[in-house]
């Protein structure tokens, strides 16, 4: 009974043994066996009774074939088993066998490769595509750079970022457009930038990762790069000057402003690459053309919206009235079709300065000849007025005569045309009333009655005399 204790517990040992040998190790498994290109693939390591921890990794030893998204690890005892786990989260960015990184630790894994398709089942496999316009640009000739993903426009697509150190890149946003590949038109994704090369010879451009989701899912794609050449300027042509058709836009330019007041045109010049230097030399050479009747206060230079675009301000003030003309603006540039220099030339409108001078001195003189004629109107009427009233009071002086010489005193009171008269005989020479007979008749009744005892000339009424004499004077008691 003693040997069989003994033979028991030497069997239990071996099998602890076995289990332990066993057991520990490094286990590893990506899911799903088969990665497809750009989606979510899960690298599992699993570790049991390992003296060192799993390594740690770096997105470098997956570069440039997959991309390290994540990876959380874990450790912890189980049945007495030290046990560990690290969970990567991959991106394939090529498809065909991509290498896996070394694992440093418990023998490292029995799978080195995987093999990643470049599509899913009952898909069509993503495409890239490139273009450029022009294909072979000069430095410093604006050139339109696209990334095209034929069948990409069902996928929800955050933009890439260009790189490239030999370019300016400007994004122009994306769109989605019917594009023709391999032969068959088919919906497309495009990127779209503009690019200013600043050197000449042979340039890359880098588009980094294309990140999409599609149903909430993340995919991620490496496009590929681009490369073209870059031509260098002719050497006769300016370092500074520029590269491509500019243009020159007149956002507010009035035809007609009134004399006297400051004007402003209002200008958007745009050029590939167009600096405040480049363009304040442009305008300089303008200003210095400008005639001095149009009196150029300033020109007011600002950056626009987009690069290479400037906001011009043109604020002048005419110093006299007609038509003005401006000079042209004339900018310079080098034709990269044809080879050769050539000149833009914008022709501002010509400016038809109103002069109100002549028109407020018309006024003014009109105004002051009226204002005379009111005042002449107004002492002609005072006068009239002044002339009845004489005339009214020397009329009933002489109608209500009461003798011969009062009679006499109150003719003689009504000067003739002529000026005062000494005697009767005189007043009836000088007076247009002395033409009269019956006046002729009273004034020789009044000069017998004056050498008479008779108080009063016999045949004369006063007042049928000063109706008489009445008849002699307009209505403003002037002589007729």
């Amino acid at each position: 009974m003693s040997r069989v204790p003994s033979a028991l517990r030497w069997a239990g040992a071996l099998l602890a043994l076995t289990c332990t040998t066993a057991c520990a190790g490094l286990r590893c498994g990506i899911d799903p066996p088969h990665p497809v290109l750009g989606r979510r693939a899960t690298w599992t390591l699993t570790a049991r009774d390992l003296r060192q921890p799993l390594p740690a990794f770096t997105a470098a030893q997956f570069a440039p074939d997959w991309l390290l998204q994540d990876q959380q690890g874990s450790s912890g005892s189980v049945a007495g088993h030290r046990e560990q786990a690290l969970q990567l989260t991959l991106y394939p960015l090529r498809a065909g066998r991509l290498p896996l990184p070394a694992v440093a630790a418990g023998g490292g894994c029995a799978q080195r490769s995987v093999v990643v398709a470049d599509h899913a089942p009952g898909e069509t496999a993503l495409s890239w595509r490139t273009r450029m316009v022009p294909a072979r640009p000069y430095r410093l000739e604006s050139v339109r750079i696209e990334l095209i993903v034929p069948g990409g426009s069902d996928l929800a697509w955050d933009p890439p970022g260009a790189r490239s150190d030999a370019l300016l890149l400007t994004p122009l946003g994306s769109q989605s457009r019917s594009e023709t590949v391999d032969g068959r038109r088919q919906l497309a994704q495009v990127f779209r930038w503009d690019a200013l090369p600043l050197r000449s010879g042979p340039v890359r451009v880098d588009f980094g990762l294309a990140r999409a989701h599609a149903f909430g899912s993340l995919r991620v794609y490496a496009p590929p790069p681009l490369r073209f050449d870059v031509r260098a300027l002719p050497l006769w042509w300016p370092a500074d000057g520029l590269v491509g058709r500019p243009t020159i836009d007149r956002v507010q330019a009035p035809d007609r402003w009134p004399l006297g007041r400051t004007a402003v045109w209002r200008l958007r010049l745009r050029g590939a690459g167009l600096d405040r230097r480049q363009a304040r030399a442009v305008l300089d050479r303008w200003s210095a053309r400008w005639p001095r009747d149009l009196g150029l206060a300033t020109l007011d230079l600002r950056a626009g919206e987009t690069p290479g675009a400037w906001n011009v301000s043109v604020f002048f003030r005419p110093v006299h009235g007609g038509r003005l003309l401006a000079p042209p603006l004339r900018v310079d540039w080098f034709d990269p079709r044809s080879g050769l220099p050539a000149v833009l030339a914008w022709t501002p409108p010509s400016v038809e300065v109103d002069d109100p001078r002549p028109a407020r001195l018309a006024w003014g003189l009109g105004g002051t000849a009226a204002m005379l004629v009111a005042l002449f109107a107004l002492r002609a009427a005072v006068l009239c007025r002044r002339r009845r009233r004489l005339l009214a009071r020397r009329l009933h002086a002489i109608a209500t005569a009461d003798g011969a010489d009062a009679l006499r005193r109150a003719w003689l009171a009504l000067l003739p045309p002529t000026g005062a008269a000494a005697t009767l005989e005189g007043w009836l020479d000088a007076a247009p009333a002395g033409r009269d007979p019956a006046v002729r008749a009273a004034a020789a009744a009044l000069q017998h009655a004056l050498y008479s005892p008779q108080p009063f000339p016999v045949g004369v009424d006063p007042a049928d005399l000063a109706q008489r004499l009445r008849r002699g004077f307009t209505a403003c008691g002037r002589w007729r």
